[in-house]
Parts: C-alpha cells; sequence; structure tokens
C-alpha cells in the first residue's frame, strides 16, 4: 500500500506544477476502469478501448487534404455492434479548447467509415508499419475491419454512432457527454481493493482547481 500511496500523493503534488500534465500520468489509471465508466455512462457493454486513435485530418477539412492526423484519447466500441464513443480525458478543465471540440465533432459527423478510410490512407504512407499493424489487429478484434495488410483493409460497413465523451475533473455547464471525476470516484470505491480506494481519493482532489490556478498546457 506504501507504493501506491506515493505514487498519488505525488501526483496529487505535482499536478499543481507549472507544467506538469497529470492526464498523461494518470490516464493508465483511468484506463483499469474505463470501459465500466463509459458501460454506466451509455447503458451498454465495452468490448474494446483503443488508446491515441488516429483521425486523419484530410478527413475532416477535405480543404486540407494531408495525412497529418490529431489524437483521440480513447476509441471505445459497445457490443451493439454500433456504438462508437471517442473519449478525451481532461484532468484540468481550462484545458478544453474551442478546436480541438470542433475536431471531435467534426469527426463524428463525418462518420466512422470514412475515418476509416482516412486511416487507411495514413497506412500506405506511414513509417511506422508496426505500431500501425498493431493498431489495426484491434480494430479487427472489434469487428471495425478485415486486416489483408498495413496498406490495405476491409472496412467491415454498419450504422455507426459515434459519440463524444467528456471525462473531466467537473461539468459547470450541467453537459449530458461530461463524466465528472466525482462520478468516477464513487464509482471505483465500490471495488474496495487498495488501488481502487486510493484512486477515489485522488480524484476528488483532483476535481478542485489546482492551487495557484491552472497550469494547462499554456506558458507562464
Amino acid at each position: 500500500m506504501k507504493t501506491i500511496q506515493n505514487i498519488f500523493d505525488n501526483l496529487d503534488l505535482w499536478r499543481n506544477l507549472p507544467a506538469y500534465q497529470l492526464e498523461r500520468r494518470a490516464d493508465i489509471f483511468f484506463s483499469i476502469y474505463l470501459p465500466e465508466i463509459l458501460s454506466r455512462k451509455v447503458g451498454l457493454d465495452i468490448e474494446g478501448v483503443i488508446p491515441e486513435f488516429p483521425i486523419r485530418v484530410g478527413s475532416i477539412q477535405p480543404e486540407q487534404d494531408i495525412n497529418k492526423s490529431f489524437k483521440v484519447d480513447y476509441l471505445a466500441k459497445a457490443r451493439d455492434g454500433k456504438t462508437i464513443m471517442f473519449v478525451e480525458l481532461k484532468t484540468d478543465r481550462s484545458s478544453r479548447h474551442g478546436k480541438q471540440d470542433w475536431y471531435l465533432q467534426r469527426a463524428s459527423q463525418v462518420g466512422m467509415i470514412e475515418l476509416l478510410v482516412g486511416l487507411r490512407q495514413i497506412c500506405k504512407v506511414t513509417r511506422s508499419r508496426k505500431k500501425y499493424r498493431v493498431l489495426l489487429g484491434l480494430l479487427q478484434d472489434m469487428g471495425l475491419i478485415v486486416m489483408d495488410n498495413v496498406e490495405a483493409f476491409e472496412i467491415i460497413p454498419a450504422d455507426y454512432n459515434i459519440q463524444v465523451v467528456y471525462i473531466q475533473p467537473n461539468n459547470p455547464l450541467g453537459q449530458e457527454n461530461v463524466i465528472t471525476f466525482e462520478e468516477i470516484s464513487q464509482l471505483i470505491k465500490k471495488h474496495g481493493d487498495e488501488l481502487s480506494l486510493r484512486f477515489s481519493k485522488s480524484l476528488l482532489k483532483w476535481s478542485n482547481p489546482r492551487v495557484g490556478g491552472s497550469a494547462g498546457k499554456q506558458a507562464c
């Protein structure tokens, strides 16, 4: 327990430092419970989660026909075969910004089929073929594609419904697609194990503003 205690004591303190990005350190703990968190939110079983899912910029902004991508923190797929969730984790409410929100909203409008077409274009030019092969393998396990090779895969058609979900400290605007840290804290502490109880405790701390204001990702 001392090791677990020390980890979260450090996170509780270091989140207040000017350049410390808590979400990049804490996301592994969120990932343990993410299927349960999302299942409780949408009322559906979650069959798979993929972190850092790439969205081709040219697919959502046709005027910029480029193969660069922005990353969604997590892609999750429900067992109903059609519900896809794009999940963004924010440990600091002020780190949400309009451009990213627009990207996610635009991606949900474009639809999963076109996003997978865009991914196929990225795969044709990427130098990270081994890593993209792993990504495609996970997508195949979810039943979204059938993989032949990294440069070519078959997209399985379906009437996919993309939902954008934010996990963040609080929900001052009362948005329906936001899951708060307090909600997650109450959920995971029911597990009763040492990690869950200690993480639950820190989540309540993280739901409050950082000491001295938000450091976020901006320079002073």
